[in-house]
């Protein structure tokens, strides 16, 4: 007996755990009782246990004519996802500048056995093979997206100016002072993320003079095992002036992290290797110098991709608090035994169970088309924070639907959304 693969019969090295990752089993000796055994291994088997073990049959199958009965498919992605999740936090002083994202990502492989029926009509192994390593991470992709995508774009090693972080946000992004921001990135050559670079103008746009041209020097970047090839960085304008100082050099102008951004209008961020190449594409970040009567409100949000953004609602929020509140009726009357009489103090309709839920109404100014575009992403992202004082506090978006606006439809476009604190608050009893 042999089992292999069939040609293209297996997913990509990396690939998205919210989508396809199908292998297809052949064997060249079929019955009809013959089944594959597939144990679905972690990284470090046997240090950590198999993820899962499933038995899977030959499917007929036809293609051009021919018909196919000794072959299976099988896809890990369910077992897999229970493995991945987003992360994100707001860094404090001093921070390294580069953080693994070692919970967003999953390193697996396939134990493959044949197994078919003995003379007494037990199953027993056969022909085996194990499959090659590969990874998935914390991200999707729309079903019709999804048959065009290339990891490879996502995938930083040598000299490039086009690959990506993953996010589908806007590649010019305004934010405000002291406010966080994270880009995150896989890296799958040793120094392809060796450091990244900031440079600071006195115009919005990457316009103007050059204040800062500094770089920040990743420490983990010498290893080249897996749980160093997922990265974020924290990159807003409060994350790159806590900044450990040791880490950070700029020869040209003599900045430090606390004054990188000091008399700026914006600035850029782009990955570099060991040589000082670049190896990413280049995201803007206009700093907001304009006053507002609002108070705006920022939110982090898990992106299809698996990092997070976030976006600032500058126009007016409201808050407000749902209560919810079970009753029941008392004898107001009282019995001492001398009497039976209530009192203007005595209660009859009694509150139990008082649940307060807060809640956030916030409104965008207006947008471009491309921010427009990237407000389905916020809506419909399963985690979101609000930034309060460099803290993140754990909301939920409550919209069921979302009303895609253009420019030629819409021409001025303004998005309102409902959040909701995910931690309830009570009242005690009275």
């Amino acid at each position: 007996m042999a089992i292999f693969l069939t040609q293209n019969g297996e997913p990509e090295e990396f690939g998205l755990a919210y989508n396809d990752n199908a292998y297809v089993i052949k064997t060249t000796n079929y019955t009809p009782t013959v089944r594959f055994k597939v144990s679905i291994l972690p990284e470090t088997y046997p240090v950590e246990p198999v993820v899962g073990i499933v038995r899977v049959y030959p499917t007929r199958a036809e293609d051009g004519g021919t018909v196919y009965l000794d072959r299976a498919f099988f896809d890990p992605s369910r077992f897999l996802q229970s493995y991945v999740e987003g992360y994100t936090n707001i860094e404090g002083a001093s921070h390294n500048g580069f953080f693994t994202n070692n919970k967003t990502h999953k390193e697996y492989l396939l134990f493959i056995q044949e197994e078919e029926k003995d003379a007494n009509g037990v199953y027993v192994g056969g022909d085996l093979i194990f499959t090659n390593l590969k990874s998935v991470w914390n991200g999707v992709r729309n079903e019709i997206e999804w048959l065009d995508f290339d990891y490879t774009n996502y995938t930083i090693n040598t000299f490039s100016t086009t690959k990506k972080f993953l996010t589908d946000s806007p590649r010019t992004i305004k934010i405000d002072s002291a406010q966080s921001h994270q880009l995150s990135f896989i890296v799958n050559e040793r120094y392809g993320a060796n450091q990244y670079n900031i440079k600071a103008y006195s115009g919005y746009n990457g316009t103007g003079s050059l204040i800062a041209d500094g770089v920040v020097t990743n420490n983990i970047a010498a290893n080249q095992d897996w749980s160093s090839r997922y990265f974020r960085i924290p990159v807003g304008t409060y994350d790159i002036g806590n900044i450990d100082p040791s880490l950070y050099t700029d020869s040209l102008l003599g900045t430090t992290p606390s004054t990188a951004l000091t008399g700026a209008a914006s600035y850029t961020i782009h990955l570099e290797d060991n040589t000082n190449a670049q190896t990413s594409e280049k995201v803007t970040f206009n700093i907001n110098q304009t006053c507002s009567k609002y108070n705006e409100v920022r939110v982090h949000f898990l992106n299809r991709l698996g990092g997070y953004d976030a976006f600032n609602f500058y126009m007016k929020s409201i808050h407000q608090t749902d209560i919810k509140k079970d009753k029941y009726d008392q004898q107001h009357h009282d019995w001492t035994g001398w009497s039976y009489d209530y009192s203007k103090k005595s209660r009859g309709a009694t509150d139990y169970n008082v649940s307060l839920n807060k809640k956030l109404t916030v409104n965008t100014d207006y947008l471009t088309e491309e921010e427009s575009l990237w407000m389905e992403d916020l809506i419909t992202s399963p985690n979101a924070y609000i930034e309060e004082s460099n803290e993140l506090i754990a909301v939920n978006l409550d919209a069921r639907k979302i009303q895609r606006k253009t420019s030629l439809n819409d021409k001025l476009m303004q998005y309102t959304f409902e959040l909701s604190y995910s931690i309830k608050n009570r009242r005690q009893r009275g």
